[in-house]
Order: structure tokens, then C-alpha cells, then sequence
């Protein structure tokens, strides 16, 4: 396995071989209710893997620690300043019996780049992708592109079939290359949707079960009695239930899924001040947050990546809470009354009532616009409204997709179009060409700068909550950094 790194070259070919222990055949169902549908089956889509992943396999694979890269249908890749060369598995196939190949893989990229979302930004790094021979693709790069293995090993990267992509039936009717079939008869939609075996799958002796139904149910508590009265094993569940799962024989599993913070795109406008952006920091109710919301399991780390990473600066500290401080930077910017929209889906309702409370305090009248997941998801790239409180999936793999993402300019959630300050982007720029061990102290500086022009704060580590019955599952598997998802494939139901 290879750790996912910010290097100009990186090679996988000596670290081959499947993920997990191998097992016998797959056996038995798993039953797993959660609190949302299907969006169709375009992978790029959904705002995560939670119905896609059963059906989809992608180039690289990220492993159970959310930034790991390991072999998928790619069982080897290199990466250079001008190129990445990817190298298929032999044998894998999509459902329908056709090989994945150099030739579906072109056709892949070349529809994301067609895709009328943030998909085809992720990929705006590639010229082109050329057919070595039947199992080898050399992805030409337009700049140095250190972070596009990552990106091919997310969900809107996910390979279909050509057949299918060519009859226009691929948003429909999903036909993938993943570790499940998707058994349209069996499923009733609204309830429940089932997923059989894909016997012909490339890692088939490492999956764990045979079937499963994932079951709607959309609040937590009809997914908790749901787990209780026996027709589910395992639920999307809340922190609040974890006693009452405890007392039931059942097992609780919590892992961090989102690095939540405040993102302040209008920073030449409204938010241009530097002071006014260090108030609001200050003035994030993240204590408040965790216990009224999560009850006190959120982490607040102080910048975008975590230690270990080649960008994280251990100089920096975070943003404490402390409205006074917050009252005399506002006073200081010679701003006493500011008016902002923010959107808010209700399953963030506590979050941003608690963070319009505490803005109020500091003479920030903030606006919350209550609205549909779905219409809050589209919101995000409205340019509409100049903060928001969540996070993006393309900013994880390093500062190289976090950077290009979210303040470069014409970076897709760069949706004021701000110049980023002159110094970040030289950085930027000099990183991407350096040598590896040089980049650190680059990537570094640049951490530094977002904290102290505040450009990014607020950090909270989200959780998922997965509460389960072990009388039916003997293991189950999560990622981290993947909300609302089990690793079907890893999950072992029990004898």
C-alpha cells in the first residue's frame, strides 16, 4: 500500500496486492437502513458513496483510514510532473461482461470532462489520456498535477460502463465494475434497494457478504427501532442513541467523517477585512456545537490536515472562542453591524443556530436560510451567499487539491473569484515544481498564511455513528473521512 502523499513522483508498482485477508466465498445479508434515497446513478452526483460504491469500482482505492491509496482497478501507477501512467488489472470486468480496459478508461475521463459539475474541474489538470496498450493509460497533464492519483480514487471518478455511457442509459440503469449488481426487481423504490454479488469481481474472495438491501428510513429514530425490532442490522445512527444501543446488546461504532469549518468565499467584499474574518473565528460556537449536537465526541483540530501530512504546521494553533476578542477586532475594522445570508439544511439546524446566535454577539446579523438537502448541496457553488459552514470532499488529499480547489483562482469553490494573496500562490506555484523533500516547508508556509489571513478556521471533526447487531455481523467496516457509508465489501456477517 501506498501512503498518500503530496510528491511530483510517485510509484505504486512495488506495492501490489489486494486489500484485506483473503476469506471464504461471500455469504449471508446485510440489512442496513439509512436516513436518505438513491440520486440516480451518476456517480458524480450524490454527496457520497453510499448506494454508488456498491455498484462502481474506481482506479485507486482509499483505505479504511480515509487518505491510504491502494490498488483498485489500477494495480499499479506512476506520477510525474508531465503524466500519470496507470496500469489495469488483467481480468476485471464490468457487469454487463465487458473488460475494463485502457479504452474504458478513456471513455470514463473523457465524460467527466464533459460533466456539467465540479468533477470536470477536478480533472481540468488533464490534456488527454492515451492508450499505451490494452491495459495502460498515460494520463497527460497539463501542469504538475501531484494529487490527481487521489482524485481518481474518488466517487465521481468512478468507471462505467462504455456500452453504457454510449446508450445513455448509465444514469438509470447502473452498470459498473464494482463488488455488487444492482437487482432492480428485488428493490422497491422509496424502501428498499438490493445489491447481489458480483460473482466475476476481481477481489470476489474478499467480500464479505453475499446480498445486501440498503433500507430507507429517513429519520434516526425509525432506523434505530428498525435495528432494535430486528429488520436491520446495522443503522445510521446519532450520539444520543449510543446509551440506549448499549443497554440493547447492540454495538456502537464512531468515526470522524467530515472536517467541517467556516468557509468564507465573499473575502474581497463583505468579508474582505482580515480582522472581520479573525472575529468570526473567534466568534465559532465549536464547544457549544458539541454539545448540543454531537455530545462532546467532535475533535477541533487547527488546520485543514491532520499531522503526518506534508503541510501541516505544528506553529499553528487554532482560533479560541472568545467573543471580547471577537468585539474588539470588529471595532477595530471599524465595522458594527454586518448583514450576511448563510444556507443551512436541517440536519444542520443546531449548528447554525448556535453559530447566528454567536455572531449576533459580535454584530454580525447572520441570516440562515433553511432549505432542502438537495437545494443545499447545489448551493454550494451558487455564488449566492458568502459563507457557508461544511466542507468539500476535493479539498482532503493535501494542500495541492486544497489550494487549487479553494482559493486559487478559478478554483471551482472559489465562487467570488478572489485573488488569493500574492505570497500563497508563489508558494503554490514553487511547490508544485519542487523536489520532494524540499516541498514540506513550502506547503508549511502556505498552512501558516491561511490561518493568519484567516482565510479558512473553525475546524470540527464530524462523526458517524454506525450502531450494529453483533448476533448478525461479526465485523463491520467504516472509512474515515467517508460520511454515511459502510465499507459493504469489508463488512463480515457472522457464521
Amino acid at each position: 500500500m501506498t501512503r498518500l502523499t503530496n510528491t511530483v513522483a510517485l510509484s505504486c508498482a512495488a506495492v501490489l496486492g489486494l486489500v484485506g485477508t483473503a476469506m471464504a466465498e461471500p455469504h449471508g445479508t446485510l440489512r442496513w437502513g439509512v436516513g436518505f434515497e438513491p440520486q440516480g446513478w451518476n456517480p458524480q452526483t450524490p454527496p457520497n458513496t453510499t448506494f454508488t460504491q456498491l455498484v462502481y469500482d474506481t482506479l485507486i482505492r482509499i483505505d479504511a483510514d480515509g487518505t491510504t491509496l491502494t490498488p483498485g482497478l489500477a494495480e499499479s501507477w506512476e506520477i510525474t510532473p508531465e503524466s500519470l501512467t496507470i496500469r489495469l488489472r488483467e481480468g476485471a470486468v464490468f457487469h454487463d461482461g465487458s473488460p475494463v480496459d485502457a479504452d474504458a478508461v478513456i471513455a470514463n475521463l473523457e465524460n467527466v470532462q464533459r460533466a456539467a459539475n465540479r468533477w470536470r474541474e477536478a480533472v481540468s489538470g488533464i490534456e488527454s489520456a492515451v492508450k499505451v496498450d490494452e491495459l495502460t493509460v498515460r494520463i497527460d497533464l497539463r501542469h504538475p498535477s501531484p494529487a490527481m492519483p487521489y482524485v481518481l480514487s474518488q466517487r465521481g471518478l468512478a468507471m462505467i460502463s462504455p456500452a453504457a455511457l454510449e446508450a445513455g442509459t448509465w444514469e438509470r440503469i447502473p452498470v459498473g465494475s464494482g463488488p455488487y449488481v444492482y437487482n432492480a426487481e428485488a428493490s422497491i423504490s422509496g424502501s428498499r434497494y438490493v445489491f447481489d454479488v458480483f460473482e466475476q469481481h476481481w477481489d470476489y474472495d474478499n467480500i464479505g457478504p453475499q446480498r445486501v438491501e440498503v433500507v430507507y428510513l429517513p429519520d434516526a429514530s425509525s432506523r434505530f427501532n428498525a435495528l432494535l425490532a430486528g429488520q436491520v442490522d446495522a443503522a445510521d445512527g446519532d450520539p444520543s442513541q449510543m446509551p440506549s444501543a448499549e443497554a440493547a446488546g447492540l454495538v456502537s461504532d464512531v468515526w470522524r467523517t467530515l472536517r467541517y469549518h467556516l468557509i468564507m468565499f465573499d473575502r474581497d467584499g463583505a468579508l474582505g477585512d482580515v480582522r472581520v474574518r479573525q472575529a468570526m473565528c473567534k466568534a465559532m460556537p465549536l464547544e457549544h456545537i458539541n454539545a448540543a449536537r454531537y455530545d462532546g465526541l467532535l475533535n477541533f483540530p487547527s488546520q485543514r490536515f491532520d499531522e503526518g501530512d506534508p503541510s501541516y504546521n505544528p506553529d499553528i494553533q487554532r482560533y479560541e472562542y472568545d467573543i471580547e476578542a471577537a468585539r474588539a477586532l470588529m471595532a477595530e475594522a471599524g465595522v458594527s453591524e454586518l448583514s450576511l445570508q448563510m444556507p443551512s439544511p436541517d440536519f444542520m439546524r443546531v449548528i447554525s443556530e448556535l453559530t447566528r446566535e454567536s455572531f449576533g454577539m459580535i454584530g454580525i446579523d447572520l441570516d440562515v436560510q433553511m432549505m432542502p438537502t438537495p437545494e443545499y448541496f447545489q448551493s454550494f457553488y451558487s455564488g449566492r451567499y458568502p459563507l457557508i459552514i461544511n466542507t468539500f470532499n476535493p479539498e482532503m488529499g493535501g494542500m495541492f487539491n486544497y489550494y487549487g480547489f479553494r482559493f486559487s483562482e478559478g478554483g471551482a469553490a472559489n465562487t467570488f473569484n478572489v485573488a488569493p494573496p500574492p505570497r500563497l500562490e508563489e508558494l503554490y506555484q514553487l511547490a508544485l515544481v519542487a523536489p520532494e523533500e524540499e516541498q514540506p516547508a513550502l506547503l508549511q508556509e502556505m498552512a501558516q498564511i491561511i490561518h493568519d489571513e484567516a482565510l479558512d478556521c473553525a475546524y470540527f471533526d464530524a462523526v458517524g455513528i454506525v450502531h450494529y447487531n453483533p448476533e448478525t455481523i461479526a465485523e463491520i467496516a467504516t472509512t474515515t473521512w467517508e460520511p454515511s457509508a459502510l465499507r459493504y465489501r469489508d463488512v463480515r456477517m457472522q457464521e
